[in-house]
């Protein structure tokens, strides 16, 4: 499944970008370990990984010498990631024309071999796709990743409007209406730790202000949905339902979405009502399911 590879030897892999050969590393490339990453971390599998996140992130074949900088490395190491990347099969050279590195479909292959393994998604659909075709407009469901929460289910009801929240897609813990909905039901602790943290912006109107965060986290808690106008995308809206276990711990919540001109305060009402109602629904046939919900390290 997915193009052609060249799998030969790292010595004898093209360049995609001609000239001479890099220069050989440099002993600073190396970046500095500590205690616990020279006992348990490789540091050489943590470059490739990087190096795979680049080029999956990036929205063009990625030059040796861009890859070289993201690392933060010189290119004959980046060329080493870059080899060892094609070689297990996660990427090959862009065709001629457009040079440097793109991936294959192996990645595709993983994820989908992932999102099959999430049960809150499998009971989640059918209920929330007939919302979605009640309302013709586009439904999500998110689950806690960390600091952020990612999309792993997406029924596009309205097919004229295109979101940013697609399958795979991540916010933070304080972008959107999902992401809110997840934090208001998560460890009080936990949220507390968060918005100590410096938070991210994505437009004007995304929340920052740590007392504001909390008190819509307790309206969320309090009117059982949240809320989001424009601060994922300019001129989008979208309420969002948390689905829990019979512990009520937070399993994930479903989003539903439309261009912000289109809803008036009753329209938002109806929406939210409803959603509650089905995550309601959802949340019972989850009454046994987990879902981890711990922050990642803060980055330095």
């Amino acid at each position: 499944m997915g193009p052609d590879l060249d799998m030969k030897s790292s010595s004898r892999s093209p360049r995609p970008d001609a000239g001479p050969a890099p220069a050989p590393d440099r002993a600073d490339d190396a970046p500095a370990r500590s205690d616990a990453e020279s006992k348990n971390v490789l540091s050489s599998a943590r470059r490739v990984l990087q190096g795979l996140q680049v080029i999956a992130e990036a929205r063009e074949p990625v030059t040796l010498a861009a890859l070289a900088d993201a690392l933060g490395t010189s290119e004959v190491a980046a060329y080493r990631v870059a080899c060892t990347l094609i070689a297990e099969g996660y990427v090959r050279q862009a065709p001629s024309r457009r040079a440097g590195y793109e991936l294959t479909w192996k990645i595709v292959e993983m994820a989908t071999a992932r999102l099959e393994r999430t049960e809150l998604r499998t009971v989640a659909a059918e209920r929330l796709a007939a919302l979605a075709e009640h309302y013709a407009e586009s439904i999500t469901v998110a689950i806690p990743d960390g600091d952020h929460v990612v999309f792993v289910d997406k029924v596009n009801a309205n097919r004229d409007v295109q979101f940013y929240c697609d399958i795979g897609k991540r916010l933070p813990l304080h972008v959107g209406a999902a992401s809110r909905a997840i934090l208001a039901h998560g460890p009080e602790r936990l949220s507390g730790q968060y918005l100590s943290r410096t938070l991210t912006t994505f437009t004007d109107a995304t929340p920052l202000e740590p007392d504001a965060i909390r008190a819509d986290l307790e309206r969320i808690r309090n009117i059982g949905y949240a809320v989001s106008i424009g601060d994922v995308e300019v001129g989008i809206s979208a309420i969002a339902a948390p689905i829990v276990n019979a512990r009520s711990e937070i399993l994930g919540a479903a989003a539903i979405a439309n261009v912000s001109a289109k809803w008036s305060d009753d329209d938002i009402r109806d929406r939210g009502e409803d959603l509650k109602r089905v995550c309601a629904e959802i949340s019972a046939e989850c009454a046994q399911l987990d879902q981890p919900f711990v922050l990642a390290p803060e980055a330095k």
